[in-house]
């Protein structure tokens, strides 16, 4: 069964999966926005599943999502991440986020800025 709500003035999902020889899919990445309302602003998430980690799927999913704040007119883009997600961090930093200073010892906020046009 598949279920999907989305909201594409302010919410996008973007899924990448992988065909079997079978023929069945499987879902391998999900990348995630949410803007606020005034879209100024928008949190990114992703998930690999730990088969597909560090096959540049990650990466590309990215890229694509930034793209889409990109469209959407997004000031800036946060996401979060555990303090022991080595690989996450490299991505986020990669992809022209900054760390943001928290009093968290568990948890990394990073953002990232748009120029305005």
């Amino acid at each position: 069964a598949r279920f999907c709500f989305i909201d594409y003035d302010r919410t996008m999902a973007i899924v990448a999966e992988h065909t079997e020889p079978d023929g069945t899919s499987q879902l391998t990445a999900i990348g995630r926005l949410v803007a606020d309302p005034d879209h100024r602003s928008a949190e990114y998430a992703i998930l690999v599943e730990d088969a597909w980690q560090g096959r540049g799927l990650g990466g590309r999913l990215t890229s694509y999502c930034m793209e889409i704040c990109r469209n959407w007119g997004i000031d800036r883009v946060t996401g979060e991440t555990t303090a022991d997600n080595r690989r996450m961090q490299a991505l986020f930093l990669k992809h022209g986020f900054s760390i943001v200073p928290t009093d968290d010892a568990e948890e990394m906020l990073f953002r990232r800025n748009f120029a305005s046009t």
